[in-house]
């Protein structure tokens, strides 16, 4: 009789082997073990998960593959119990693979019971929860630094480093997107601190990596090849390509309300797609993306209702007390101005208006304010009836090869501070607007300047409201100085901005001219117009002190008209008097270049004076540019439209744009006289002087080197074809009637 003939032993073959395979096949870890907790036997995923070959581990206590912690010995006297009861039951352990990895286990043993040797021998089938765990941990960290001290990067970038510990070979980063919609690396772990850098206020999109295109369009971006991938193009690409870094996935990270905040990326040193393991840890991780942003986002809009002003959106006094302390603590503080703007019966216009009018009018001051302060300058709502402006005096320039000149005991900073006070009375006294009602309102401003050793924050607050209450004191829409001898000051000032008005009504002004030659030939070039005042009471007083004055009491306007005026009739004189002088130059401010009317009062001024146009030049400064672009290009093609000449002064000592040369008409550029001092020595200043030089050739316009001094400068700039050149060698600033005889003296020589 054969096994076939046998049902029942047939059977019970078949079902051996069928069991057999299950062993051999299974992905699931199994060993049996004696009634001593020695293993006698390991299936082939046992030796294939954890690394040991059976001749290792069989007849050794099951210990040799669990961990060896003293957290772990619970759990370890807890599975030998249940052994010993010859029970079944179901307990996780942490093994240590062969190689050193951290394992764990949810452990199944059942007690094989019957035939013989297999009496007292347990079968243990373990499920490899090792990802499970390392998820669960990772959250638990997570979550443990939310609700810790930890600040938004330091969540961030822990999120990234726990990622990269439980997926080798893989960098995490965190991109968040900015109000502007700019990106910033948020978090960060292996990626090093130059990338996040560069990748700093980039703009998201579709063509940004995958960081920005995941952000821009909502969804999952993979590149398998960032060195093809067109979303990877330059500079993006040779970021992260030198880092080894071959392929990216990028996932959106979502807020509760739908938005899309920002992304968690994924970098493989090979080009790859994300294996179902990556996915899971991703999933796991965005959530907590999500809650850290979200808690950031909390605590912004908390420390926004604390530090900020409700109505107008400015810091308020706790700001601005904590931002003066913060840099009193600090090391080398320098003290800033403090300009106190107090609303004159402010409390009387709310009770007048209701709270909404009241609301109006202060947001119509901080709109005001804002655009009379510097970009440099703080604006704070420190009270319901006050701003406060912390500022500082323009710092003072320095030329090449020169120190800035000092602020002696304050005056740049008390200028500065009058004349910006003058400007916000102004700004402030015009009427506002609130539900149909004209409204009139003036301001009570106090100044603090601190000069001299750093005081405390409180004094400094306490100084400027003394301030105020002297300007409300003195009938308020006035300013006032803490000191009195920063008071005596201002008043200096307020009167010398009187005298100038007299002076330019009275026709005390004057004007001399500094003579341009060409150094090829000696030839006059032409001249510049420079302004002098001589005052009775003060004497002489310098241009650099009465121009910016003109210019901060609205003055300079009137004082460019007469500039233009008086050097149109000098240059129909000299061409009545057959004085061969071919151009005069005048230089006007940036404040005439926004004024519309300026071409047609150039064209009134060479119609009423005769002159033809060829033989004015009108000279401009880089700051034109600045204040309004497009205003100047306007103005400035009228001007050559007249064929008048236009010249670029002091080129290279503002932003020095190539696109302002381009831009503009120009038919001039004037090298600061700054330069001339490192002309001497190799170096920048000879460098940017032969640089000017080369772009006036291809650009086809005049380049005249200011400031000349010294002969070996002249053949200097003789040697780099430099077409004219101006200074204090060829002849200092001459009046009018001094031109014709210092030009006959200069055409009896043989030319410099």
């Amino acid at each position: 009789m054969t096994p076939r003939d046998m049902p029942g032993l047939a059977d019970g073959v078949d079902a051996a082997g069928r069991y057999a395979t299950i062993v051999t096949q299974s992905d699931r870890p199994m060993m049996i073990l004696d009634s001593l907790d020695r293993i006698v036997f390991v299936n082939p995923a046992f030796t294939r998960v954890l690394g040991y070959a059976p001749h290792e581990v069989l007849s050794r206590d099951v210990s040799v593959m669990l961990s060896a912690r003293e957290a772990d010995m619970p759990a370890l006297r807890e599975f030998r119990a249940n052994l010993g009861a010859r029970r079944s039951f179901e307990i996780d352990l942490h093994a240590r693979a062969r190689d050193g990895r951290d394992l764990w286990f949810c452990s199944a043993a059942s007690p094989v019971g019957g035939g013989a040797g297999t009496e007292g021998e347990t079968v243990v089938v373990m499920t490899d929860e090792t990802q499970y765990v390392a998820l669960r941990d990772l959250r638990m960290e997570v979550m443990a630094a939310l609700t810790g001290a930890m600040d938004f990067p330091g969540v961030m970038g822990l999120i990234c480093r726990l990622i990269e510990d439980i997926t080798p070979d893989v960098v995490a980063t965190i991109t968040v997107r900015s109000e502007d919609g700019s990106a910033w690396m948020a978090g960060r772990h292996a990626m090093p601190a130059s990338v996040a850098m560069a990748w700093a206020g980039m703009a998201m999109g579709p063509m940004t990596g995958c960081c920005g295109a995941a952000v821009h369009m909502g969804d999952e971006i993979l590149a398998a090849d960032i060195g093809s991938d067109p979303r990877w193009a330059n500079p993006l690409r040779d970021l992260v390509l030198p880092l080894g870094l071959a392929a990216c996935w990028s996932s959106p990270i979502r807020m509760r309300d739908g938005t899309v905040a920002g992304s968690l990326a994924l970098y493989f040193r090979t080009r790859r797609e994300p294996a179902l393991w990556h996915r899971r840890v991703v999933d796991a991780c965005l959530l907590l993306c999500t809650l850290a942003m979200e808690q950031e986002n909390a605590r912004t809009r908390i420390a926004r209702l604390a530090h900020y002003d409700a109505v107008t959106g400015l810091p308020n006094r706790t700001w601005l007390r904590e931002h003066l302390q913060a840099g009193h603590d600090g090391d080398g503080w320098d003290a800033p101005t403090l300009i106190a703007v107090d609303i004159d019966r402010f409390r009387e216009i709310g009770d007048a208006l209701g709270a909404g009018g009241a609301d109006a009018i202060a947001i119509g001051v901080a709109e005001r304010l804002k655009t009379v302060i510097g970009g440099d300058d703080l604006l704070i709502r420190s009270g319901e009836d006050e701003f406060t402006v912390v500022t500082g005096p323009p710092r003072p320039t320095a030329r090449p090869g020169r120190a800035p000149a000092a602020d002696r005991d304050g005056v740049l900073a008390v200028d500065h501070a009058a004349s910006l006070a003058g400007s916000i009375l102004r700004a402030v006294a015009r009427p506002f607007a609130v539900d149909g009602v004209s409204v009139g309102s003036t301001a009570s401003i106090g100044i603090c300047v601190a000069v001299g050793a750093a005081q405390p924050v409180e004094t400094v607050l306490r100084h400027v409201q003394i301030a105020v209450s002297r300007a409300r004191d003195a009938g308020g829409d006035t300013y006032r100085f803490f000191s009195p001898e920063m008071n005596r000051r201002a008043q200096d000032r307020i009167i010398l901005a009187g005298a100038l008005g007299e002076a330019l009504s009275d026709g005390r002004l004057s004007l001399v001219y500094q003579p341009q030659i060409r150094p090829r030939d000696g030839a006059l070039y032409g001249v510049e117009a420079l302004a002098r005042w001589h005052d009775p009471a003060q004497g002489d007083i310098p241009p650099a002190r009465f121009v910016p004055l003109a210019e901060e009491s609205g003055m300079v306007e009137a004082l460019g008209e007469w500039a233009l005026r008086t050097a149109c009739r000098q240059m129909a004189e000299w061409i009545a008097a057959g004085i061969e002088v071919p151009a005069v130059a005048v230089n006007l401010s940036a404040r005439h270049f926004r004024d519309p009317r300026l071409p047609g009062v150039i064209a009134a001024i060479l119609a009423e004076t005769g002159i033809p146009p060829g033989r004015l030049m009108v000279e401009m400064t880089e700051s034109c540019m600045i204040a309004d672009e497009a205003r100047t290009i306007a103005a400035a093609h009228a001007i050559r439209a007249l064929g008048v000449g236009l010249s670029m002064d002091d080129f290279g000592t503002g932003f020095s744009s190539l696109a302002n040369l381009v831009n503009l008409p120009l038919s001039e550029v004037k090298i600061d006289r700054g330069f001339m001092g490192g002309l001497e020595q190799a170096g920048t200043a000879h460098s940017i002087v032969n640089a000017v030089i080369r772009i006036g050739q291809s650009l086809g316009v005049t380049v005249v080197a200011e400031g000349v001094e010294t002969r070996r400068q002249l053949e200097l700039l003789d040697d780099l074809e430099c077409p004219v050149v101006q200074g204090y060698l060829m002849s200092r600033p001459l009046r009018a009637g001094r031109v014709p005889h210092w030009l006959a003296a200069w055409q009896c020589q043989a030319g410099p």
